[in-house]
């Protein structure tokens, strides 16, 4: 019986949730914390702030992150050196390029910012530097499967900026300066951890070659494209709030985005899993295999978050009341909007999964830049026609049916024997596959 929960507990699926369960939990701590901490402008300008340094963060992880996994899994082990090599050698590039332009913009723009943003854009470059150990370690980790060592690296991050939150809150030492100090030195002190225990790979910096280093830029530039316009969805909708009502709404809005990450634990987990799965049925031309894996992939994501979608509408309210406070209840009909159109998350996700490990990232970006373009235009119509926080979430639901639409024609197109009927069949197979391993789980535990 021992040796069958250990068996558990080593699955990569198991260790891929469990950091995101990890990673959501003190997110979703340090969210209440600061949603209790900050007055709701201060608060929506450091969700604003926090969203313009993950867009930095996700231009360096669609460049390098989907190519890592491509040509180093399933390798000989000289090629995959060369291959993080090479990825090395583009990141610090890439980072230089931040810390640069950091201080250029906040040089050549100082007289229209804020004091708050003087100070945001100080960090900013800074902060990409701190954070580039760590966020490179997962990459490597998670093409080589090594998910348990994910979850180390997740807590240490997430727990660590818990714990100096917490210490701010007693010594009532709590502003947007502080908090800041605070989330950089919890990205400093997670990237020593990964050097102290060499998953950083910086040793193969010196095997690099030009040739992995243009192949991995080639291959990535379009997968940048595709995830900063997918970023700049979310971004957009805070800087319409913003702009054309107030940071308090920014506050608000934030609040369906963290119910959400009820959905995006289960999702991530899974899409972490499934890229090394389908890159390598790819890489042999198994396109039969790879429709197989996105039909049971998006089934069975779709069929597991239904009754935490169903569960989630049902307590809105009361939910709304422990995450945040009272002022945050007329976020209440924005939640409902999104969880309702989280039904389609899962195939929106493992189409632009499949592309890209298809090497279609191309489709990808046009799918999100048509996305942003629509999503932009009908923010600032329908904000100007209701002036209402509600109208944003629409548009925002709006954008993911066309996506979804979109993606799968093309998707159909390069991979003909997917079939939505599969998706359905699929998924409620691996659904009673995973019902009877758990029912006889418990059967011998007991």
């Amino acid at each position: 019986m021992a040796f069958k929960l250990l068996a558990v507990m080593r699955n990569r699926h198991f260790h891929s949730l469990l950091g995101n369960v990890i990673m959501a939990f003190f997110n979703v701590l340090s969210f209440a914390l600061l949603v209790r901490m900050l007055s709701l402008p201060a608060f929506g300008e450091w969700v604003l702030f926090l969203a313009t340094y993950n867009i930095l963060d996700q231009i360096r992880t669609a460049l390098l992150q989907s190519g890592i996994i491509k040509f180093s899994a399933g390798v000989e082990a000289d090629i995959s050196n060369q291959v993080t090599g090479a990825a090395w050698y583009i990141s610090l590039l890439l980072t230089f390029i931040f810390i640069v332009a950091s201080f250029i913009v906040y040089a050549a723009g100082y007289r229209w910012f804020s004091d708050t943003w003087h100070f945001f854009l100080g960090w900013l470059g800074i902060m990409t530097l701190f954070s580039l150990p760590f966020n490179f370690s997962t990459w490597v980790l998670q093409a080589a499967h090594r998910f348990d060592k994910i979850v180390q690296i997740r807590m240490m991050q997430n727990g660590s900026f818990l714990v100096l939150l917490c210490t701010l809150f007693l010594l009532k030492q709590v502003n947007l300066h502080n908090v800041l100090y605070a989330y950089t030195l919890s990205l400093l002190l997670t990237s020593i951890y990964c050097m102290i225990f060499k998953w950083t790979e910086l040793h193969t910096l010196a095997v690099r070659t030009k040739a992995h280093a243009v192949q991995l830029y080639r291959y990535g530039r379009m997968i940048v494209g595709s995830m900063v316009t997918s970023s700049l969805l979310t971004y957009s909708d805070n800087l319409v709030l913003r702009t054309m009502i107030n940071p308090a709404a920014v506050a608000v809005y934030s609040i369906p985005q963290k119910f959400m990450e009820f959905i995006e634990i289960i999702l991530r987990s899974f899409v972490a899993t499934s890229q090394p799965t389908i890159s390598s049925a790819a890489n042999r031309n198994d396109w039969k295999e790879v429709s197989r894996a996105f039909c049971r992939y998006t089934g069975t994501i779709t069929i597991i978050i239904l009754p935490f979608i169903i569960g989630l509408l049902i307590f809105t309210k009361p939910l709304i009341m422990i995450l945040a406070a009272k002022a945050y209840l007329p976020a209440t009909d924005i939640v409902r909007i999104f969880l309702l159109s989280g039904i389609l998350y899962p195939i929106d996700r493992f189409i632009s999964v499949t592309l890209d490990m298809i090497n279609q990232p191309g489709v990808n970006f046009y799918k999100n830049l048509l996305k942003l373009i629509i999503n932009i235009v009908l923010d600032i119509l329908l904000v100007l026609l209701f002036t209402d926080i509600r109208s944003v979430a629409i548009a925002s639901s709006l954008n993911l049916v066309f996506a979804v639409v979109f993606g799968y024609y093309f998707l159909h197109r390069y991979l003909p024997d997917v079939k939505l009927k599969d998706v359905w069949l699929y998924g409620w197979n691996e659904c009673k596959i995973l019902l009877s391993k758990l029912k006889l789980f418990r059967l011998q535990y007991k």
